[in-house]
């Protein structure tokens, strides 16, 4: 599939591929070294959430998804997180009336189905969610890696670059990452025009927003 940005995403992009996903590798994960077959983070499927959407899956009604949109998620080796709904700050950005429709774009390698990247573009906002099972940077076998204790709750911490920081980029981009399911890191990425830059830059905002991230998507090995 392919895939097109406007020129605000591309330069954003640019920026965002830079930002590594916090939490991307952790201790039973780093690569073995060079030359290594890589290594992939292990999902935890008897994960409460994971199993209460196989349960209910049949009965919820996903408004964010085509057939066309299932089929291609449905192949992937890791839970599908994305916002159903648009989020807070998309509405915070629009009135009611003038709240533009979601067009969604999702990339994935069908040959390799570790990984995602939903776009959804509401006019001048645009939400990225990439989740990703491959380990992102290749280490020693020997690097000691902090691992948080179990249960240790990590709030996560907002990026924001605007064009006072990125030459040549117009608008703004707000950026965090997270772990779920045993580990498996996820990247909300938000790019804003100069036009609604003041949502992306409302860091507590795009934080209450990760309250409404959900699954859409989940396939436990049989």
């Amino acid at each position: 599939m392919s895939r097109t940005f406007s020129a605000l995403g591309l330069s954003c992009l640019a920026v965002a591929s830079t930002l590594a996903m916090a939490g991307g590798i952790h201790a039973q994960t780093a690569a073995g070294g060079k030359g290594a077959p890589p290594s992939q983070v292990k999902v935890d499927w008897v994960d409460p959430e994971i199993t209460s959407f196989v349960q209910e899956k049949r009965s919820q009604s996903l408004q964010s998804l085509t057939p066309g949109d299932q089929a291609v998620l449905s192949r992937l080796k890791l839970p599908v997180i994305a916002f159903d709904r648009p989020p807070g700050l998309v509405n915070r950005a629009f009135s009611a009336e003038a709240l533009p429709p979601r067009k969604r774009q999702i990339v994935t390698d069908p040959d390799n189905p570790v990984w995602y990247t939903i776009v959804d573009t509401y006019g001048d906002v645009t939400v990225t969610i990439d989740g990703d099972l491959r380990v992102q940077r290749d280490l020693p076998a020997d690097t000691k890696i902090y691992t948080p204790p179990q249960g240790a709750a990590v709030e996560p911490e907002v990026n924001v670059i605007d064009s006072n920081v990125e030459e040549g980029m117009e608008g703004i981009l707000a950026e965090y990452s997270l772990e779920k399911f045993g580990g498996v890191p996820y990247r909300v990425t938000i790019e804003c025009t100069p036009a609604t830059k003041q949502m992306c830059a409302d860091k507590a905002g795009i934080l209450r927003d990760r309250e409404a991230l959900q699954i859409i998507s989940a396939r436990p090995p049989q």
